[in-house]
C-alpha cells in the first residue's frame, strides 16, 4: 500500500475533471491501487453532485445539457466494444494500470525503452497535454539517476519496484512531488528494476560533475 499520496487538492481537481491530461492520467492510476484515495475521490464526486443538485435550474444551459447526455449516450455505445478490446488485450499488460492502457500497447517489458545509458532507459508517452511532459523511467536494479534538481515540477509514481534517496523510501504506488527546492539522487532498490511515471512542466537540471553535460541534452 502506497505511503505517499497526491493531496487533497489535487484529488478533488481530479474528481471535478480539471486537471491536465497528463497530471490526471498519473492521479487516476495512483487512485486505481489506493482505496484511501479511491474513497476521497468518491467523496468529493459526491460533493460535487450535491452541489450541482442545489444550484438553480438556470445555472446549466440546455445546451450544455444536452451536450453532457449525448457524452454519455455515446461512452454507453462504446462501453462493449471498449471492453472487448480491453479483455483481449489485458493479457498482454497485466502489470499497466488501466488508465494507461490506452497509452501503452504492450507490457513494460516489451517497450521499446531507449536513453544514454544501458542502467537507465525511458519511454515518451505521446500525450496531448501541452503543460507537461509525460516519460516512463527505468532505472536498472542498484542503479542511480544522476544527481539532479528540476528546472520545475515534477510528479513521479512509482508504477514497478522501489527507490530511496536522502530522504525517504519509494515504493510501488508512491506520488511524489519535486521542485526547484529538491536535491537528490534516486537509486533503484538492489533486488527489481524500478519503474517510474513521470509528469513534468520543465526538465531536469542536473548538478553532479558528470550529470551537468547532460543538461545540454535534456529537454
Amino acid at each position: 500500500m502506497a505511503n505517499y499520496h497526491p493531496n487533497d487538492e489535487l484529488l478533488m481537481s481530479f474528481a471535478a475533471g480539471q486537471l491536465a491530461d497528463a497530471l490526471g492520467l498519473m492521479v487516476a492510476c495512483h487512485v486505481e491501487s489506493c482505496p484511501k484515495c479511491a474513497e476521497k475521490v468518491r467523496n468529493f464526486e459526491s460533493l460535487g453532485g450535491d452541489i450541482l443538485n442545489q444550484c438553480s435550474e438556470e445555472v446549466v444551459s440546455d445546451s450544455l445539457l444536452d451536450e453532457t447526455w449525448a457524452k454519455i449516450e455515446m461512452f454507453e455505445r462504446n462501453k462493449v466494444s471498449q471492453e472487448s478490446f480491453e479483455k483481449a488485450a489485458n493479457e498482454k499488460r497485466i502489470n499497466i494500470p488501466r488508465p494507461m492502457r490506452r497509452f501503452i500497447k504492450e507490457d513494460f517489458d516489451q517497450l521499446d525503452w531507449s536513453g544514454f545509458s544501458k542502467n537507465i532507459k525511458e519511454v515518451n508517452l505521446n500525450i496531448d497535454d501541452e503543460r507537461y511532459t509525460t516519460k516512463l523511467y527505468r532505472i536498472k536494479a542498484g542503479s542511480k539517476l544522476p544527481e539532479h534538481t528540476h528546472k520545475g515540477t515534477e510528479y513521479t509514481l512509482v508504477m514497478q519496484g522501489s527507490f530511496s534517496d536522502k530522504s525517504c523510501k519509494y515504493n510501488q504506488g508512491d506520488f511524489i512531488l519535486a521542485d526547484e527546492n529538491t536535491k537528490h539522487q534516486p537509486q533503484a532498490s538492489a533486488d527489481a528494476d524500478c519503474i517510474c511515471l513521470a509528469v513534468m512542466d520543465a526538465p531536469l537540471k542536473m548538478t553532479g560533475f558528470f550529470g551537468r553535460m547532460l543538461n545540454p541534452f535534456l529537454r
